[in-house]
């Protein structure tokens, strides 16, 4: 499984683990923790549905309605056996509506909470749990009971209450929520299949003491850390190139030890090249420059600070260690023949490298970057300062030419041999 998998569905999966581990010691608890935890899907619901409209979330805030709705529909209709037509019935549309809902959630793209129009058509399914609890209230769902289908009927495990049918359509929903986690790859997509995974769960154990509460405030738990991790890519993470933004270094010149070296990096005549071609070209050269900068060996860290310029952090190295590395990256990144996209390029995939194959997409153009670094020393014994020293010696490698690094050092010795001559 790619490491960005395992990052994103890590929380969700602990999150499950610690249902699990708690889920045979629930009748243990006090009077008192019990009605706690019978609370508690309320309560996680109720701070979802304020994180989702806080980050502008439509998939999230429907998510947790969904999930309030259903556990709403449980605790009021369904404590009494489900020997009972009105109950049986209404467990059974309950195991497919819940899933189902969950799964069209998974489905559609997040479009924000700002386009009222397509937020009211997407409230349309938590209509059915309205209606459920009224036909129950009425006692009109006992007539339906002859009336399911026999896999409504039948159980995929004997003893156990989750009907073949409800396995059926579990299966099939986890399935595709994998799919849509394999091809987005966000935190959101990650909880939305911890969700599916655990609803299935929730109608096989369904006759086990406080387990509506439990699995129910797993599952908001779930969407939360979701919510969280998008509030933290919001804040740390850049959004056009996908890695750390500016804020994300800025925490990370607070925990700097005596050692360590910055480099200052610049994509050469960036301007010029975004009047040329345009600000889509502009935005895939970034890209390629942040795609080509992550590759860094050395253990550096990199970072976009802003506009057109990067920088690298190197822990524990001096301007000596770091050097080879940035002259790597410096060199791959001058290597690399980049076809900028054309307006005409065609949606369809397999036609777009067929046009690029031909030739028909154009010469291709070198990017190249001017690289500044800095370690840590006597005169600039503070990150401030090794970042300014570090931007000095990036406007001296612009001054220079261009596609190339300049330590710091050799500012410093050009300043003594001058001071020399002068004296």
């Amino acid at each position: 499984m790619p490491i960005d998998l395992v990052r994103i569905l890590i929380a969700p999966l602990l999150l499950l683990a610690g249902a699990g581990l708690v889920f045979g010691r629930l009748t243990t608890l006090a009077p008192d923790l019990q009605l706690l935890l019978a609370a508690l899907p309320y309560l996680l619901g109720a701070t979802n549905l304020l994180l989702a409209y806080l980050y502008n979330q439509s998939r999230a805030m429907l998510s947790a309605l969904n999930l309030l709705a259903g556990y709403a529909l449980i605790q009021q209709c369904l404590q009494s056996p489900l020997a009972e037509p009105d109950n049986f019935v209404l467990f059974s549309l309950l195991s497919l509506l819940l899933p189902f809902n969950q799964l069209l959630f998974c489905l559609a793209p997040e479009r924000g909470l700002r386009n009222r129009r397509a937020l009211a058509m997407k409230l349309l399914p938590l209509a059915p749990f309205a209606l459920l609890g009224l036909l129950w209230q009425q006692h009109w769902l006992a007539p339906w009971l002859y009336q399911l289908p026999a896999p409504l009927h039948e159980l995929a495990v004997e003893a156990r209450y989750l009907s073949t049918a409800s396995a059926w359509f579990c299966a099939v929903a986890l399935l595709l929520g994998a799919l849509v986690l394999h091809f987005r790859r966000t935190h959101a997509d990650g909880a939305m299949l911890g969700v599916l995974l655990t609803l299935p769960a929730l109608f096989f154990w369904f006759d086990q003491p406080l387990i509506s509460p439990l699995l129910f405030s797993t599952m908001q738990l779930v969407l939360v850390q979701a919510l969280v991790f998008h509030s933290h890519q919001l804040a740390f993470v850049d959004e056009l190139t996908g890695i750390p933004a500016r804020r994300a270094l800025q925490e990370q010149l607070r925990s700097l030890g005596r050692r360590y070296t910055i480099a200052m990096m610049d994509i050469d005549h960036f301007k010029r090249f975004n009047d040329r071609y345009g600000h889509d070209a502009g935005d895939q050269v970034l890209r390629l420059v942040a795609s080509k900068l992550r590759e860094v060996s050395g253990g550096g860290r990199v970072f976009r600070y802003g506009g057109e310029e990067f920088t690298v952090l190197f822990r524990g190295k001096s301007e000596e260690d770091a050097l080879p590395h940035l002259e790597q990256l410096r060199e791959a990144i001058a290597g690399y023949p980049l076809q900028i996209r054309r307006s005409d390029r065609p949606d369809d995939v397999d036609a777009g490298r067929r046009q690029r194959s031909s030739g028909a997409s154009g010469k291709p153009v070198q990017v190249t970057i001017s690289i500044g670094l800095c370690e840590r020393g006597p005169t600039h014994s503070d990150p401030d300062a090794v970042l300014q020293q570090a931007d000095k010696a990036l406007y001296a490698a612009k001054k220079a030419g261009r596609n190339r690094t300049v330590p710091s050092r050799r500012l410093r010795q050009r300043s003594r041999r001058g001071q020399s001559d002068f004296a």
